[in-house]
């Protein structure tokens, strides 16, 4: 529904639009006295113009749209959903498409709501746009994949290690990325749950491999004062591994 209520939604820069009678609008200028904002329809020959007061919580002036720029009582549904399909893009880890789904779901329990809510095609490249900016692309090479501790450890793994009697490890071969043989995993029991604790994505599957990963172990767990000696290691047949515990 149309409101003569100034609203403001946030782009995919981070910029505030304005939403005011259906229609969209972007900051063009600030001048002394008031702010210029000009139609964002991206309607060509749409000259139409609002100017607010400096705090732009008031209208002081609106211009004509052309007769080809239509009204949208829905718009600021529709960009406020905009906004918040951008928002878990960044924070949400999961796949686009799959955070995509579960928002429309719950706009189409309503009609009221289903109409409005963006399209796949409206939503999903701003929504790549958001998650590329959010976690950096691969490198050409392995050799030149940069993984720092800011990325990669918490301080609470080595204490969980410590405080268990027994690991249980663990290697997948075809959900890694192909520069990688494994993704090995080591697990410890929580709460009656089996937890991971430490991942480690190896070019190789030998004595060497498992022997190095659990030296780097002990090693960390000196430096933040614990020691590790499970009673107990479980794991399935895994010839190199077995020798290295």
């Amino acid at each position: 529904m149309e409101s003569d209520e100034i609203q403001f939604v946030s782009t995919q820069r981070n910029q505030q639009k304005l939403v005011y009678r259906g229609r969209c609008y972007t900051l063009k200028r600030t001048n002394r006295n008031d702010k210029c904002w000009i139609c964002a329809s991206g309607i060509r020959r749409c000259r139409g113009t609002l100017s607010t007061n400096l705090e732009a919580t008031e209208v002081i002036r609106l211009s004509e749209h052309a007769e080809s720029c239509p009204v949208n009582p829905h718009a600021f549904y529709h960009h406020q959903q905009l906004a918040e399909l951008r928002r878990l893009a960044s924070e949400d880890t999961r796949p686009v498409m799959e955070i995509y789904n579960e928002l429309a779901s719950n706009a189409y329990t309503s009609s009221d709501t289903a109409v409005y809510f963006p399209s796949w095609e409206q939503a999903r490249n701003t929504m790549y746009y958001i998650r590329a900016k959010r976690y950096q692309r691969l490198p050409a090479r392995r050799q030149d994949l940069r993984l720092t501790a800011e990325k990669t450890t918490t301080k609470s793994g080595a204490q969980l290690l410590a405080e268990s009697n027994c690991w249980c490890g663990d290697g997948k071969f075809k959900i890694v990325p192909s520069w990688y043989q494994q993704l090995f995993t080591l697990h410890v029991f929580l709460r009656g749950k089996l937890l991971p604790v430490v991942y480690c994505l190896t070019v190789r599957k030998d004595l060497p491999t498992y022997s190095w990963i659990f030296e780097v172990l002990h090693s960390k767990a000196e430096e933040v004062g614990v020691q590790l000696d499970p009673a107990k290691f479980v794991c399935d047949f895994k010839i190199a591994l077995i020798p290295a515990i």
